[in-house]
């Protein structure tokens, strides 16, 4: 136990920047996120994981569409919505009021 504390203390003085920390930190509360995220998930009927799904992907699409910053993969299906939907168009400066 010592003996990997003390290598963990000398890990941390040679490769313990800010950055480094930080970053590993971030990773830690990104792990623990994702594991109660599925725990909740777990604790849902599966059609309701289904559905909510559902409605995440056709707002990436959609997003995709009117942006077209899809995937490179995905542009033959976007190409094919792209038509019907609106997409972003130039911007309008309005005149301010005098």
């Amino acid at each position: 136990m010592i003996a990997s504390l003390e290598s963990l203390q000398n890990l941390v003085s040679n490769y313990g920047t800010y950055h480094n920390i930080t970053t590993l930190g971030m990773i830690i509360v990104v792990i623990l996120l994702i594991v109660s995220v599925y725990r909740m998930l777990k604790s849902f009927h599966p059609t309701m994981v289904v559905f909510v799904l559902g409605i995440l992907t056709c707002g990436l699409f959609l997003y995709w569409v009117h942006n077209r910053n899809e995937p490179a993969f995905m542009t033959p299906a976007v190409e094919v919505v792209a038509g019907f939907l609106p997409k972003k168009g130039e911007l309008r400066e309005y005149e301010t009021p005098k």
